[in-house]
Protein backbone atom coordinates (compact mmCIF):
# COMPACT_ATOMS: atom_id res chain seq x y z
CA UNK A 1 0.00 0.00 0.00
CA UNK A 2 2.67 2.75 0.91
CA UNK A 3 4.71 1.79 -3.04
CA UNK A 4 1.18 3.03 -4.45
CA UNK A 5 0.90 6.01 -2.00
CA UNK A 6 4.47 6.67 -2.95
CA UNK A 7 3.68 6.57 -6.82
CA UNK A 8 0.66 8.18 -6.83
CA UNK A 9 2.50 11.27 -5.05
CA UNK A 10 5.49 10.68 -7.26
CA UNK A 11 2.79 11.18 -10.38
CA UNK A 12 0.54 13.76 -9.38
CA UNK A 13 3.65 16.01 -7.73
CA UNK A 14 5.77 15.60 -11.46
CA UNK A 15 2.17 16.08 -13.14
CA UNK A 16 2.16 19.42 -10.98
CA UNK A 17 5.44 20.66 -11.64
CA UNK A 18 4.96 19.63 -15.42
CA UNK A 19 1.67 22.13 -15.81
CA UNK A 20 3.89 24.67 -13.58
CA UNK A 21 6.49 24.18 -16.53
CA UNK A 22 3.87 24.75 -19.31
CA UNK A 23 2.35 27.73 -17.91
CA UNK A 24 5.76 29.58 -17.25
CA UNK A 25 6.31 29.14 -21.04
CA UNK A 26 3.13 30.03 -22.34
CA UNK A 27 3.19 33.16 -19.47
CA UNK A 28 6.85 33.97 -21.20
CA UNK A 29 5.49 33.71 -25.04
CA UNK A 30 2.59 35.74 -24.42
CA UNK A 31 4.69 38.47 -22.23
CA UNK A 32 7.41 38.22 -25.31
CA UNK A 33 4.59 38.93 -27.89
CA UNK A 34 2.95 42.17 -25.64
CA UNK A 35 6.33 43.50 -25.40
CA UNK A 36 7.70 43.34 -28.69
CA UNK A 37 9.06 46.46 -28.82
CA UNK A 38 12.27 47.28 -30.70
CA UNK A 39 15.45 46.97 -27.94
CA UNK A 40 16.90 50.39 -29.49
CA UNK A 41 19.79 52.63 -28.18
CA UNK A 42 17.44 55.56 -27.42
CA UNK A 43 14.92 52.91 -25.40
CA UNK A 44 18.00 51.61 -23.44
CA UNK A 45 18.56 55.31 -22.77
CA UNK A 46 15.63 56.67 -21.69
CA UNK A 47 15.26 53.09 -19.55
CA UNK A 48 18.75 53.61 -18.39
CA UNK A 49 17.79 57.86 -17.45
CA UNK A 50 14.54 56.63 -15.39
CA UNK A 51 16.25 53.80 -13.55
CA UNK A 52 19.04 56.37 -12.40
CA UNK A 53 16.55 58.95 -11.30
CA UNK A 54 14.62 56.31 -9.41
CA UNK A 55 17.22 55.22 -7.61
CA UNK A 56 19.00 58.71 -7.20
CA UNK A 57 19.88 59.42 -3.49
CA UNK A 58 17.29 61.84 -1.91
CA UNK A 59 20.17 63.35 0.84
CA UNK A 60 23.51 63.19 2.05
CA UNK A 61 25.32 61.89 4.88
CA UNK A 62 27.79 64.42 5.89
CA UNK A 63 30.46 63.88 9.20
CA UNK A 64 33.07 66.66 8.71
CA UNK A 65 31.55 69.82 10.52
CA UNK A 66 33.55 72.01 8.28
CA UNK A 67 31.59 71.01 5.09
CA UNK A 68 28.39 71.54 5.75
CA UNK A 69 26.87 73.88 3.84
CA UNK A 70 23.15 75.31 3.77
CA UNK A 71 21.96 76.19 1.00
CA UNK A 72 19.21 78.67 0.64
CA UNK A 73 17.46 80.79 -1.86
CA UNK A 74 19.62 83.78 -0.19
CA UNK A 75 22.93 82.23 -0.69
CA UNK A 76 22.49 81.81 -4.22
CA UNK A 77 22.30 85.27 -4.80
CA UNK A 78 18.46 86.21 -3.98
CA UNK A 79 16.30 87.04 -1.40
CA UNK A 80 13.75 84.46 0.85
CA UNK A 81 10.58 84.91 -0.47
CA UNK A 82 8.78 83.06 2.05
CA UNK A 83 6.67 85.37 4.46
CA UNK A 84 5.86 85.15 8.10
CA UNK A 85 2.63 83.18 7.68
CA UNK A 86 4.41 80.56 5.60
CA UNK A 87 7.14 80.40 8.24
CA UNK A 88 4.68 79.80 10.82
CA UNK A 89 3.14 77.46 9.53
CA UNK A 90 5.72 75.92 7.63
CA UNK A 91 8.38 75.56 10.27
CA UNK A 92 7.15 76.72 13.79
CA UNK A 93 3.74 75.18 13.51
CA UNK A 94 5.52 71.67 13.66
CA UNK A 95 5.89 72.20 17.38
CA UNK A 96 3.98 74.94 18.61
CA UNK A 97 0.50 73.81 17.58
CA UNK A 98 0.82 70.90 20.04
CA UNK A 99 2.95 72.35 22.37
CA UNK A 100 6.11 69.88 22.03
CA UNK A 101 8.45 69.74 24.73
CA UNK A 102 6.58 72.77 26.60
CA UNK A 103 6.96 74.80 23.80
CA UNK A 104 4.60 77.20 24.40
CA UNK A 105 0.94 76.49 22.18
CA UNK A 106 -0.28 79.26 19.06
CA UNK A 107 -3.66 79.95 20.97
CA UNK A 108 -2.39 80.00 24.38
CA UNK A 109 -2.64 83.57 25.02
CA UNK A 110 -1.64 83.08 28.50
CA UNK A 111 1.63 80.96 27.78
CA UNK A 112 2.73 83.61 25.53
CA UNK A 113 2.05 86.85 27.80
CA UNK A 114 4.20 85.33 30.21
CA UNK A 115 7.21 84.78 27.87
CA UNK A 116 6.59 88.26 26.79
CA UNK A 117 6.46 90.18 30.50
CA UNK A 118 9.63 87.52 31.11
CA UNK A 119 11.68 88.27 28.23
CA UNK A 120 9.71 90.85 26.24
CA UNK A 121 9.63 91.03 22.40
CA UNK A 122 13.79 90.86 22.30
CA UNK A 123 14.21 88.14 24.32
CA UNK A 124 11.59 86.05 22.15
CA UNK A 125 13.38 86.87 19.03
CA UNK A 126 17.29 86.14 20.58
CA UNK A 127 15.35 82.96 22.01
CA UNK A 128 14.73 81.45 18.09
CA UNK A 129 18.09 82.86 17.28
CA UNK A 130 20.01 81.29 19.49
CA UNK A 131 17.73 77.97 20.35
CA UNK A 132 16.10 77.48 23.87
CA UNK A 133 15.59 74.42 25.39
CA UNK A 134 14.19 71.78 22.64
CA UNK A 135 14.42 74.46 19.99
CA UNK A 136 17.85 74.47 17.82
CA UNK A 137 19.14 78.32 17.02
CA UNK A 138 16.57 79.60 14.19
CA UNK A 139 13.65 77.21 14.91
CA UNK A 140 16.28 74.27 12.82
CA UNK A 141 16.90 76.49 9.65
CA UNK A 142 19.71 78.54 9.38
CA UNK A 143 18.78 79.93 5.91
CA UNK A 144 16.21 82.44 8.48
CA UNK A 145 17.36 85.98 8.06
CA UNK A 146 16.45 88.21 11.47
CA UNK A 147 14.63 89.70 9.72
CA UNK A 148 12.16 87.05 9.24
CA UNK A 149 12.73 85.79 12.37
CA UNK A 150 11.27 89.15 13.83
CA UNK A 151 8.26 89.31 11.87
CA UNK A 152 7.59 85.82 12.58
CA UNK A 153 7.40 86.31 16.46
CA UNK A 154 5.56 89.13 15.84
CA UNK A 155 2.74 87.10 13.94
CA UNK A 156 2.48 84.33 16.47
CA UNK A 157 2.31 86.85 19.41
CA UNK A 158 -0.66 88.36 17.30
CA UNK A 159 -2.08 84.95 16.54
CA UNK A 160 -2.24 83.76 20.27
CA UNK A 161 -3.83 87.66 20.93
CA UNK A 162 -1.07 89.38 22.80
Amino acid sequence: MDSNHDKVFVTTFLGVIGFLVALTVVIAVIAGVITSEEDTDEIRQITRERVQSRIAPVGQVITDPNAIQVASSADAGGEDARSAEDIVQGLCAGCHSAGVAGAPKLDDTAAWQARLDAEGRDGLVNSVINGKGAMPPMAGDPSLSEAQVQESVDLMLEQAGV
